[in-house]
């Protein structure tokens, strides 16, 4: 093996044997993961997950970007949003606010952790729309943004059935949405995201970004409209052929999917960050 490439595997393999998971807790109570590889800590990325997902995300996805970072150098945090999924029952009572309020508090919670660290946000799905959120606040502090399959808006366009239980839970104050588990729908929540757009915070947004999408997901792609917002010239959309919003990767015959979803976020936060 020529000599370059063994120094870089002896590096990644260090990188991944050294890493640390240690749990955290943050003072307004958010739980989360923080994933720390072996020497200064010079790179790091902030995870902000779906709807209903948790902090590892559905396939662990999170948890295994998380560890691939970790291979090359890259700190990151990720938490679990209250006020929804399996923590909850399934009573989803999150708003737009309170998911950017928390995502607010694991950027405070790293900027005191690795104060001279280079950042990146991440966001899947509605950690998509939460991530342009937290961008809007803070235009100029991440260098780099990698959006997943990434809501517009709180909605799932052509479900008559979503639509139903928003209508009963606006009048009635919550209602049941029968998806992949039954999930209550609290006026709380519905009204906490009406009329939210992110999407013009793109154009204060500064720092490189990349948006993926599967040419089957349920949610309408905005993603060539955002690059045209975002002001950098360093801007990519990957429009994955066959893949759906979950990059299938809960199906094991389509492991590819995943897979290229994963090694293509860990190469564009190493080049940018």
């Amino acid at each position: 093996m020529p000599r370059f490439f063994l120094l870089a595997f002896l590096l990644s393999l260090s990188n991944t044997l050294l890493a640390e998971a240690t749990p955290v807790k943050l003072q307004i109570g958010v739980e989360g993961i923080l994933n720390t590889p072996a020497g200064p800590i010079k790179r790091s990325v902030l995870l902000l997950h779906g709807w209903n997902a948790d902090m590892n995300e559905v396939g662990n996805l999170y948890a295994d970007l998380a560890g691939r970072l970790a291979e090359r150098g890259i700190a990151s945090f990720r938490i679990s949003f209250s006020g929804e999924g399996a923590r909850t029952g399934y009573v989803v009572s999150s708003t737009f606010d309170s998911r950017v309020g928390e995502a607010e508090a694991a950027l405070q919670f790293m900027q005191e952790k690795f104060p001279k660290a280079l950042l990146g946000v991440q966001g899947y799905s509605l950690g998509g729309l939460t991530a342009m959120g937290l961008v809007g606040r803070y235009p100029d502090t991440f260098k780099t943004m990698v959006l997943w399959a990434a809501a517009a808006e709180m909605r799932i366009n052509g479900d008559a059935a979503y639509d139903a239980a928003v209508r009963k839970a606006m009048k009635e104050g919550s209602a049941v949405y029968k998806d992949w588990t039954d999930i209550t729908l609290t006026r709380e929540f519905i009204s906490g995201f009406a009329g939210v757009n992110v999407e013009s915070n793109l154009g204060l947004y500064t720092g490189a970004l990349l948006t993926i999408r599967g040419d089957q997901d349920f949610l309408p792609g905005r993603d060539a409209e955002w690059l045209k917002l975002a002001p950098t010239d360093d801007k990519a959309f990957i429009l994955m052929g066959g893949a759906d919003h979950i990059f299938h990767v809960l199906d094991d015959s389509k492991p590819g999917y995943s897979e290229r979803l994963l090694r293509s976020t860990t190469n564009w936060f190493d080049r940018t960050l």
